[in-house]
């Protein structure tokens, strides 16, 4: 059995190094005004860093004549270490400055990514691991401080040393200038292409793979109990041992490719020191050449062997980072839907539902869930949606909420098109329990008033109260101050779900969509709990889907679903009433049937 899949087909690199610069240029434009100071900084600290060869050069020049100059000894002394005192001074400053924008700029960047993931429609969300979404944005996030620091701090003033360094041999021995420049091009330019064209492809692939794996641990971990439940703890071990040779084969081609370029970049290190060594020597052999020169040229090369291998190591960082952040660049050209806060006024305040002709069906599939569906809800009514599983109930509150957009006709609420209508203002419209109750690792406060943060906690506790979870909540060790767990682990399935009817309930929507959100109770809680909801109801548009013709009592009519559709069918209420199906004796709700629906 494999358990782990690489996903081939998810090749990463789609961006380039282009996309990524622009997109961190773009914060670092964020702070233009220190961002420009940062880099002044950095060009004094790096003119007084390449000064420093030539003031030692000019102290040894002082001192090596006998008999000795000791005032300008003495001076030269001075002027060293005062370059010295001003590099580690000018230094310091541009350090804070560039820490400062790296850590405004990764907040900003933290809070885009998440702002772009939250409007990713719910197929995108569908398609991948909430393990794997959380990774490459923490890796992104760093990218961007990797990036920042190679770059600008590093970098550029290396390449910026390395040159000056270059000129000032030229100048005092052209020949030991052109080695020094002719070994500095090979070395950056060597660099540059084996990290994007023999560094990079295994480096995205290790990405690729680290992402996965942290989505398997993510999903094992959250689905611990039927882990246990199964005693299937040796499979999972498989399965995550399997992702982890992955990515540790992955990852070892990515660090021996750049082991790789530390050998060839040590080779041209051999090369310059061997150049510049011989070129010096001849010349002082000739008499072209002093002490001081000697000394200027072996420091330059400390100095230039030092920058070079800031430059090798920097140059591989910087593809890092690029890496790290294309995943948070690739988003830019995901679709994203508007999730523009709502104005003060909603366009819904009845809650009259009309779907008119509208055909749907799921990215993929071989046949559509619904063709041609008619179906019309007045304001205040409360509809029991029946039918066998996947036939397309939960599929109509979705198309309601626009998590999917139809592929013709057209959904109203209160005779306004709901694709004309900002999505926040439409889902602020819609309050919905949910069979699997989505619940925040926060208080069981903090999740029933999710629906209305300004709500205070008599509303929340009167909310409760109807969706008969006050007593339960009341049992619990802090009360409404109890932390739930990840998801709600802490609670019952029946306890998440009166949560979440506690929530739908606080937040007062025109329209309510229960979606199985009684599944998980026992037929007697249920029915006091559905009792409950009637008053609290009223004068709302309620959806109730359903799969117990028990809980149909709840409702004003009732919509059976068939394939899909609306359909002729046995009515979900002959178990309960011996009546014809217009009749509603004792309560029962009316049933209609649509034959509208195409084949």
């Amino acid at each position: 059995m494999t358990f782990f899949n690489p996903q081939p087909g998810a090749a990463p690199g789609s961006v380039t190094n282009r996309e990524v610069l622009a997109f961190v240029w773009s914060f670092w434009m964020k702070r233009r005004r220190t961002f420009a100071l940062a880099c002044v900084l950095t060009l004094v600290w790096t003119g007084l860093d390449l000064s420093l060869p030539m003031a030692s050069s000019r102290l040894i020049a002082a001192v090596a004549p006998l008999p000795a100059d000791a005032p300008r000894a003495w001076l030269a002394w001075r002027a060293y270490l005062l370059l010295f005192a001003a590099y580690a001074i000018v230094r310091n400053v541009a350090f804070r400055l560039w820490a400062r924008i790296a850590a405004f700029n990764m907040e900003a960047m933290t809070n885009e990514v998440f702002g772009r993931l939250q409007a990713a429609p719910a197929e995108w969300h569908a398609n991948h691991a909430g393990g794997e979404t959380i990774r490459r944005v923490v890796r992104a996030m760093w990218g961007y401080d990797a990036v920042t620091d190679a770059f600008t701090i590093w970098l550029v003033p290396s390449l910026v040393v390395l040159v000056g360094l270059c000129v000032a041999l030229c100048w005092r021995e052209p020949v030991a200038g052109l080695v020094a420049l002719g070994v500095v091009c090979v070395f950056v330019t060597g660099s540059v292409l084996l990290t994007v064209r023999y560094v990079r492809p295994a480096n995205l692939l290790s990405n690729r793979r680290d992402g996965l794996l942290s989505g398997m641990l993510n999903d094992s971990l959250g689905a611990n109990g039927a882990v246990k439940s199964f005693a299937a703890e040796p499979r999972e071990a498989a399965r995550i041992a399997e992702a982890t040779a992955a990515w540790r084969a992955s990852i070892l081609v990515t660090w021996n490719r750049f082991i790789d370029m530390g050998l060839l970049q040590n080779l041209c290190l051999l090369a310059l020191l061997a150049g510049l060594s011989a070129a010096m020597l001849n010349a002082w052999t000739h008499a072209r050449a002093d002490a001081g020169d000697i000394a200027f040229a072996i420091t330059s090369f400390l100095v230039m062997s030092g920058y070079l291998r800031n430059v090798g190591e920097n140059v591989r960082q910087l593809q890092r980072g690029f890496d790290d952040v294309s995943d948070a660049v690739a988003l830019r050209h995901e679709r994203s839907e508007d999730v523009a806060p709502m104005n003060d006024e909603s366009p819904f305040t009845r809650g009259r539902i009309v779907f008119d002709d509208v055909g749907f069906a799921y990215p993929g599939a071989k046949r559509a869930i619904c063709e041609h569906l008619n179906v019309s809800i007045e304001p205040g009514e409360i509809v029991a949606v029946m039918g066998p599983s996947g036939t397309g109930k939960s599929t109509l509150v979705k198309l309601l909420q626009r998590l999917y957009e139809p592929h013709h006709g057209r959904i109203a609420i209160d005779g306004v098109d709901t694709a004309t209508v900002p999505l926040n203002a439409l889902r602020g419209a819609i309050a919905v329990a949910a069979q699997q109750p989505d619940l925040f690792h926060r208080t069981v406060f903090d999740n029933i008033a999710y629906a209305r943060p300004d709500a205070s906690r008599a509303e929340v506790e009167d909310a409760a109260r109807a969706a008969h979870a006050d007593r339960f909540i009341a049992a619990l060790p802090d009360g409404y101050d109890t932390m739930v767990g990840e998801r709600g682990v802490k609670l019952s399935g029946g306890q998440r779900q009166r949560i979440a009817l506690a929530r739908a309930l606080l937040a007062d929507a025109p329209i309510v969509v229960l979606d199985e959100a009684t599944s998980a109770l026992d037929a007697h809680t249920e029915q006091a709990v559905l009792a409950g909801l009637r008053e609290r109801l009223a004068g709302r548009t309620c959806l109730f889907i359903t799969h117990r013709p028990s809980a149909a009592r709840f409702a004003d009519r009732v919509l059976h679903f068939a394939d899909g559709r609306l359909a002729e069918g046995p009515l979900a209420a002959d178990s309960l009433h011996a009546a014809s199906p217009g009749a509603r004796p004792n309560g029962a709700p009316r049933y209609e049937h649509d034959t509208a629906g195409a084949a």
